[in-house]
């Protein structure tokens, strides 16, 4: 199953996504939960100690690259989702397993 949470600034998205995710990991289904915001806050919202989100790394763009078929151009994944799981994924309580995907790291970045 995967779940996308979506919606305007400020209408509790990673509230959502850490509950949602924290409720199914307890339930035993395995949760990969992917913060895509680019101020990513769903460690804290998951109950991530300070020094496991400061041993965090960012999942890099070149994750993915673009492919062409038949004039269409689409993201697709440039190495194993198990790699880049393995290499970047962070234990999170309750059985989530976290990555923080590539964000703004300052002013004129995004």
């Amino acid at each position: 199953m995967k779940i996308a949470v979506a919606g305007k600034g400020g209408s509790g998205k990673t509230t959502i996504s850490a509950t949602l995710s924290r409720l199914l990991a307890r339930r035993g289904h395995p949760v990969m939960a992917v913060d895509g915001d680019p101020n990513p806050n769903l460690a804290i919202a998951l109950g991530m100690s300070q020094n496991s989100r400061d041993k965090m790394v960012r999942v890099p763009k070149d994750v993915m690259e673009t492919k062409e078929e038949g004039g269409t151009r689409r993201l697709v994944m440039a190495r194993p989702i198990e790699e880049v799981t393995a290499e970047y994924a962070m234990p999170a309580p309750d059985g989530v397993n976290l990555m923080v995907m590539t964000g703004v790291d300052h002013a004129g970045a995004g």
